[in-house]
């Protein structure tokens, strides 16, 4: 009989919720981006990856476009977690995200989440 696949969920141990926690990672950080986001990553003793959004009004527009957008944010690292190091990775959304296609946001997504796996082996 096969084993159950492990299920990928996205728990609350693995958010980022504080303020201070976000501003260590912006801090002490190693940062890249492209037009759509900027990541800003860093090593955590946990084991697991942790994840942080910053979307604003200013960049992606109104409540509906940035929870829509931060669904699909959580969601690509939801699928990635399981090749992510033990990292807290914050991703800020630039004006650029505001007009992408969503093929565009996942694909730059998965960009920068493979640039943190090589970041941190």
């Amino acid at each position: 009989m096969d084993a159950k696949p492990r299920l990928l969920l996205f728990r609350s141990r693995q958010r980022l919720h504080s303020s201070p926690e976000f501003e260590f990672v912006y801090k002490s950080g190693t940062r890249s981006g492209d037009a759509l986001f900027g990541i800003a990553a860093k090593r955590n003793a946990l084991g697991y990856p942790r994840l942080g959004l910053s979307v604003g009004t200013k960049a992606v527009g109104n409540s509906v476009r940035r929870n829509r957008l931060r669904r699909v944010l959580r969601e690509q690292f939801r699928l990635s977690q399981l090749h992510l190091p033990g990292v807290d990775i914050v991703i800020t959304a630039r004006p650029g995200a505001r007009a992408a296609p969503p093929a565009a946001i996942v694909e730059s997504v998965t960009r920068l989440l493979k640039q943190i796996r090589a970041r941190y082996p």
